[in-house]
């Protein structure tokens, strides 16, 4: 009988719990009912690493989207519509809309991170991310990540944004070149030590790809790009060991190409 009358008592207590959270929720739709949109918290989340997206973006999308929110009531913001507004421009990855009862709509995005800039040898430019999403340039927009160039054939069309793996999935077609390049541009982002060495990658042929340091006058001959992460583990120990002995400018090339091999030519004296 006890344990019935504790069960019993337990029953009670959440039936008067439930009651009052629905009670609360039904005070604050009617409070929502009642107060009206005043003004707009915008946060770009990565701000001090990419500036793609500033804060008077935010106001101008929503506009365009014929999405009102000044002077509305704020149970009646369409906030889902915005998040959706929002993550259709390719330079947003995610973005949380919501509203609060002192009237204010708060407004959250985090933008793309591109790992590489592109430019394909039909003048054709565009950044990849780190989830292979191709974001086309907006004037005004950069971001300080490797430049690709070369003989990089352009498989998506001018207008194309969205995740070039989904694109050759649906084209059922596979472009290996650039699918190696964002393997190795993706390396070269996680890597704090080759992430401050390189500036550009050239790739004159699919098994002629050049390396342009930031630091020094040498060109890094990569070869090709399959098993680039023992190519460059290679060249960070001769880096560590050898380099500070020679200096970086002591040489006109440096080769990878060669397997366990490491060719440095030196620079000819004039």
């Amino acid at each position: 009988m006890k344990k019935i009358a504790n069960i019993s008592l337990i029953a009670v207590v959440l039936a008067a719990v439930a009651v009052g959270v629905a009670a609360t929720l039904l005070h604050a739709r009617r409070q929502a009912d009642k107060v009206l949109c005043t003004s707009l918290r915008v946060v770009i989340a990565d701000s001090s690493v990419n500036r793609f997206v500033r804060r008077e973006d935010i106001p101008a999308i929503f506009r365009r989207s014929g999405l009102a929110y000044f002077g509305k009531k704020i149970g009646e913001i369409p906030t889902r519509e915005m998040e959706k507004a929002l993550t259709e421009r390719s330079l947003i990855r995610r973005a949380n809309v919501y509203t609060t009862a002192d009237g204010t709509l708060h407004v959250t995005v985090v933008q793309r991170k591109p790992i590489v800039r592109v430019y394909t040898d039909n003048g054709q430019s565009f950044y990849i991310d780190d989830e292979g999403f191709i974001i086309r340039p907006y004037s005004g927009y950069t971001s300080h990540v490797p430049v690709a160039s070369g003989r990089i054939a352009a498989p998506f069309g001018g207008a194309f944004r969205g995740s070039m793996f989904s694109f050759f999935e649906e084209k059922k077609k596979r472009d290996h070149l650039l699918e190696q390049l964002y393997a190795f541009a993706l390396y070269i982002a996680q890597n704090p030590f080759w992430q401050a060495q390189i500036e550009q990658i050239y790739v004159a042929a699919p098994q002629k790809v050049e390396l342009i340091p930031r630091v020094g006058a040498n060109i890094i001959r990569l070869g090709s790009f399959e098993s680039f992460e023992y190519k460059l583990r290679k060249l960070e120990a001769m880096y560590e060991k050898g380099m500070p002995l020679s200096g970086w400018n002591a040489y006109e090339a440096i080769d990878l190409s060669f397997g366990n091999q490491v060719v440095c030519r030196k620079k000819q004296k004039t």
